[in-house]
């Protein structure tokens, strides 16, 4: 039998697709649509929180998984359309720093923005820097340590740990928004009486998976892309969007 630590280092990748897949759906039974969402008094602060889990979590994560890269003998391929990764993760950042600023400027206790306030300009160079600095914490490199510390696996495997933890829970709030509130919901609402509405449907989603999934999961992408299971995988998962695109467009 298969320690617990033991099955938790091997299947990183596969519990993060599953359980955020699972957390986002259970997310929508404590809001029914979007607009229960948006109107709660809160929802900056889900995004807020989504924002700091997600970098909290990948900031903890650079050390153990570049520990583990740069020691291992197994050599990994550069990653490919990497370019659309980081322009995904840049604009998904750069929209939950926008939908998280009434949170920041609570917290900060900094005026709220008004009409025609001349700081909006201020928030859009503040919000596509932190979506800079965050892309970059995600997708800098991972195989070249100059600092050659020596830490214990206890003490790398509990700080990853948490890391992926942090990183799905993050993950999940973003999914809920944007995948079961967001482009399903706006998918139901349209029009399927043609092949050519299912081939479009297939399309957009494959693009909105490719730009707005996939940026997430680069972190557990890096070890988890040359398994075969790891395609298997993202194919049901995608595969499990399209069905429920496809029924709830038609009223299934």
């Amino acid at each position: 039998m298969i320690a617990p630590k033991e099955y938790i280092q091997k299947n990183r990748a596969v519990l993060f697709d599953w359980l955020v897949l699972s957390v986002s759906f259970m997310l929508g039974f404590i809001f029914p649509t979007i607009k229960d969402f948006f109107i709660s008094p809160g929802y900056y602060n889900w995004m807020l929180a989504a924002l700091l889990l997600y970098t909290v979590g990948a900031a903890l994560k650079h050390l153990p998984l570049s520990y583990r890269i740069m020691y291992s003998a197994k050599t990994l391929k550069p990653v490919p359309y990497l370019i659309f990764l980081v322009i995904g993760h840049w604009l998904i950042i750069l929209f939950l720093v926008i939908f998280a600023e009434p949170a920041i400027r609570h917290i900060l206790d900094v005026e709220p923005l008004k009409k025609n306030n001349s700081s909006s300009g201020e928030l859009l160079i503040a919000a596509t820097l932190i979506a800079v600095f965050v892309t970059w914490l995600v997708y800098r490199s991972k195989s070249k340590r100059t600092k050659r510390k020596k830490y214990s696996t206890d003490y790398l495997f509990r700080m990853e740990l948490v890391a992926d933890i942090l990183l799905i829970a993050g993950v999940s709030i973003f999914s809920f928004v944007f995948w079961e509130k967001g482009a399903l919901a706006m998918l139901a609402r349209a029009s399927t009486q043609t092949i050519s509405d299912i081939w479009f449907l297939f399309v957009f989603l494959a693009i909105l998976f490719l730009f707005f999934y996939l940026p997430f999961r680069y972190l557990f992408f890096i070890e988890d892309r040359e398994n075969g299971g790891n395609r298997r995988r993202l194919f049901l998962i995608f595969g499990f969007l399209l069905l429920r695109a496809l029924f709830d467009m038609l009223n299934i």
